[in-house]
């Protein structure tokens, strides 16, 4: 008996089926995620570890006494702190160790800027939040990225008109 090697249209069609069946069954889309941390927790958490980066870089800026408009980043900071108990309050309940939102431990701690420094922090923080909207499947979520990306757009206005 002779065995005829298989055509080049059966071998694509296989080719074809078996990437459908992988792709099927490998990704089923938001439901599926291999970590008790879904990716939605995940830009939360990284939200919440930016804030935590933010409030310390204030508060560094105004204990060095080198700041050039105390009240203006004592009430911007304020704003950080707000937002960062709100988004902790979003965080789910879990039984046991909590993963890390924070920086790694060893960092060292955030030197003190100038008002152009803390325009720049700001700015990467809003465009944080608009890359993360794109990424958040929870639309109470992305409202609530949205707002707080908001608050930092305008703390960059607010740090850009600031008198010297």
């Amino acid at each position: 008996m002779r065995h005829q090697a298989p055509s080049r249209r059966t071998v694509l069609a296989g080719g074809a089926l078996a990437a459908a069946v992988f792709g099927v069954s490998g990704c089923r889309g938001s439901d599926w995620y291999p970590s008790e941390v879904t990716p939605d927790e995940y830009l939360l958490r990284s939200a919440i570890a930016e804030k935590e980066r933010l409030v310390a870089r204030y508060t560094a800026t105004l204990d060095s006494g080198t700041a050039e408009d105390p009240a203006l980043y004592e009430e911007l900071r304020g704003h950080h702190e707000r937002h960062l108990a709100v988004l902790r309050e979003r965080l789910p309940e879990r039984d046991g160790a909590e993963p890390q939102a924070s920086a790694s431990p060893g960092a060292p701690p955030p030197a003190a800027v100038d008002r152009a420094g803390l325009r720049v922090a700001e700015e990467a923080a809003a465009a944080n939040r608009l890359r993360q909207l794109g990424e958040v499947t929870d639309p109470a979520l992305a409202q609530l990225l949205a707002s707080v990306g908001a608050c930092e757009a305008g703390h960059v206005h607010l740090l850009s008109e600031a008198q010297p």
